[in-house]
């Protein structure tokens, strides 16, 4: 009997030490195709959609990938459906490895697309368990073009698009990560917004905000994305040029910080934005001297076009009665009596403060 019950505990410590290595269950790299990137268009056919995606090479190696051109480090399928789940579904029919999303970097959504198929495909990415939500979202008139493109200098199987967007290099920290667009969706009193990539030859440029609306996706210009940018307090290291006597003068690696406070008034709803940010003198100062008096005229003439840009993000958003800084949310978070419609600007008032200072590097210092 003891002899038995001795035999029965080592095979369950067997089959237990089985179960727990995992390689029951184990998936090898050539079994699966992973997932760098999914786009999105509009088709001629009514709730058919035109899903792209995009497969890194997995026959590429250390040795060959000198030898092997950008354009065939990637592949790509394309399917119509009407959904992301069914066109995940009709992918996989075309695929003899196992689709694996969790390692997806970029979502490009055409801006041709209505804001319903934008709410939906993000709510299926969060509901299906298979997606990381860290990825970036971006839109683009052709989204499959935009998703495509890998510029000449990438010489691994990379997405271009993520490292740019990625990359604490950018003059901005831009938006567009999975998992906030999807909260703010569902969130109200904010109005999503995402970078739109401007394709040109195997190039992309990022400076353009798109902000979700009922609407559509409406495009803001330079001047309002940068204004939005100062006014959430996203500038990393930008660059202005400001006009100092008949001489312009170029500031760069501007950072700054933004302390905002929305506060019920008798005449309505005022919105307090104070600003500190500063910058290092880049170059056109040459000749005039290194005296305090021109340092105060760039400082100044710099505080009043980054008040100029958040005034022009002010007025883009009570005009298209969006809200991609969060104002409404804001304000309603502190006062429940103020209300958090984003369309609702009525009795809304802005002001605006804003200090900046030179700091000690740059040209002549």
């Amino acid at each position: 009997m003891r002899a038995w019950r001795w035999v029965r505990g080592t095979l369950a410590t067997l089959l237990l030490g089985t179960s727990l290595t995992g390689c029951w269950d184990q998936h090898p790299v050539e079994f699966r195709a992973p997932v760098a990137g999914i786009s999105v268009d509009p088709t001629r056919e009514p709730d058919q959609y035109d899903f792209t995606f995009l497969f890194p090479n997995v026959t590429v190696t250390a040795s060959s990938i000198a030898t092997i051109p950008p354009s065939e480090q990637f592949y790509s399928i394309s399917v119509q459906a009407p959904t992301l789940t069914k066109a995940i579904d009709s992918v996989q029919r075309r695929q003899s490895r196992a689709l694996y999303l969790g390692q997806i970097r970029i979502l490009c959504m055409s801006s041709r697309l209505p804001l319903k198929v934008w709410t939906s495909t993000l709510q299926e990415t969060a509901d299906s368990g298979r997606f990381v939500m860290t990825f970036w979202v971006l839109t683009s008139p052709d989204a499959r073009k935009a998703l495509e493109i890998t510029p000449p200098s990438e010489v691994v199987p990379d997405v271009a698009l993520y490292r740019a967007l990625n990359s604490r290099i950018q003059p901005v920290l831009w938006p567009g990560r999975g998992w906030r667009i999807w909260a703010e969706m569902a969130t109200p009193g904010i109005s999503p917004a995402v970078m739109e990539v401007h394709p040109t030859g195997q190039q992309v440029a990022l400076h353009q905000l798109a902000v979700l609306s009922p609407h559509g996706i409406l495009l803001w210009s330079t001047t309002e994305t940068d204004g939005w940018a100062y006014a959430v307090g996203r500038v990393q290291r930008t660059t202005e040029t400001v006009m100092v006597g008949n001489q312009p003068d170029s500031v760069g690696l501007i950072r700054g910080h933004a302390q905002t406070r929305v506060v019920q008034t008798p005449n309505g709803v005022t919105v307090q934005l104070h600003l500190r940010c500063s910058g290092v003198v880049v170059g056109g100062m040459m000749g005039q001297g290194d005296s305090i008096a021109m340092d105060r005229q760039v400082e100044k003439r710099t505080a009043d076009l980054i008040q100029q840009k958040v005034v022009a993000a002010w007025h883009e958003a009570v005009v298209t009665h969006t809200d991609p800084m969060g104002f409404h949310r804001l304000g309603h978070w502190s006062d429940a009596n103020i209300d958090d419609n984003v369309a609702n600007w009525s009795g809304w008032t802005l002001e605006t403060q804003v200090r900046f200072t030179l700091r000690e590097e740059g040209v002549l210092r």
